[in-house]
């Protein structure tokens, strides 16, 4: 599932836009996220608000952008398998 994670005018990583986060929930999503981005208030995400796929694609953030900017970057994790050992 893909999950963005909104920035506001000021004070977040990013001015305006958002994070694209790939994980298979929401909990998983804000995990990876915080690996990148650290809570500064607690355990208060730091960035404006979250939205799955579904929903996201029908705000005007999703059309036009989020104060003028889109995606600064995409989280994910990738497995991968050492080669075959004998």
């Amino acid at each position: 599932m893909r999950f963005f994670f909104t920035y506001g005018a000021e004070g977040q990583p990013f001015c305006g836009g958002w994070t694209e986060v790939i994980a298979p929930d929401f909990e998983s999503a804000c995990s990876l996220f915080r690996a990148f981005h650290p809570c500064k208030d607690g355990n208060l995400l730091n960035c404006a608000g979250v939205y799955p796929e579904e929903r996201f694609e029908k705000t005007s953030m999703f059309a036009s952008g989020n104060f003028g900017k889109r995606c600064w970057e995409k989280i994910f994790v990738r497995r991968a398998f050492a080669e075959k050992q004998e």
